[in-house]
């Protein structure tokens, strides 16, 4: 199976990946389609039901849909903690996709990332509290990942790409919850990363508010546009 833009990720997102260097854009989308090759039937194969539970996106159960949460909150949080380690603040400054933002927007990028990365973090331990401590179940643990990334506009592109489609999956998620309380975590953790998609999406020369309502994801759905950054681990 190959997958084609479209399927990987938003492709209105993607497409801004093509203002930055081509042959690096190149390389980057390839890497991405290979780690997707593998990555569905990774997910789907799982032992947990995460983001495929017998073919049904409307049969989840509280414990499912906040491990299905925490897979992409891990997600989430090992792609900025890996990938600022790797750019610096003069990685960003020089990025492509910020060609024209004034230095002052530049220097914010990197402190606002850590800022997002400490959110996911603190998302990856709620959640896990939440399943282990209060329900008694076993919750996800981080899994392995290829995001393909060569450059900081890469970086940049992908991180767009992720908290969107958080959004999304957070507003799907949200309807099968069936306690109150875990109602109320998932709502208060989507609007943060709603705030993280609009800044991204801001950064990346799309509109930070497209539409007056935000699309919802099933967790099929998000597995198309995400599934393809897990992969097998060695």
């Amino acid at each position: 199976m190959v997958m084609d833009e479209s399927s990987m990720t938003d492709p209105e997102l993607v497409s801004k990946l093509r203002n930055a260097d081509p042959s690096s854009r190149r390389s980057f989308l390839r890497r991405s389609a290979a780690a997707g090759a593998g990555a569905l039937a990774l997910a789907v194969g799982s032992s947990n039901a995460a983001l495929a539970h017998d073919g049904q996106d409307d049969s989840f159960d509280d414990v499912e849909v906040l491990n299905f949460a925490l897979r992409l909150e891990h997600l989430e949080y090992a792609f900025y903690r890996d990938g600022l380690e790797r750019f610096d603040e003069k990685d960003f400054r020089k990025a492509d996709v910020l060609r024209g933002f004034s230095n002052r927007v530049k220097g914010d990028v990197l402190p606002n990332l850590e800022d997002i990365r400490d959110h996911e973090e603190t998302h990856v331990d709620e959640l896990t509290r939440i399943i282990e401590e209060e329900l008694g179940e076993d919750a996800n643990e981080e899994e392995c990942y290829d995001f393909g990334y060569d450059t900081a506009s890469e970086f940049l592109g992908v991180a767009a790409v992720l908290e969107n489609t958080g959004v999304s999956a957070y507003d799907g998620a949200i309807s099968l919850i069936e306690k109150e309380e875990y109602l109320t975590a998932g709502a208060t953790i989507a609007t943060v990363e709603a705030r993280h998609a609009s800044y991204l999406n801001l950064l990346n020369d799309d509109s930070p508010f497209p539409d007056a309502f935000d699309p919802t994801k099933t967790p099929s759905q998000v597995l198309a546009a995400a599934g393809g950054f897990i992969v097998s681990c060695e």
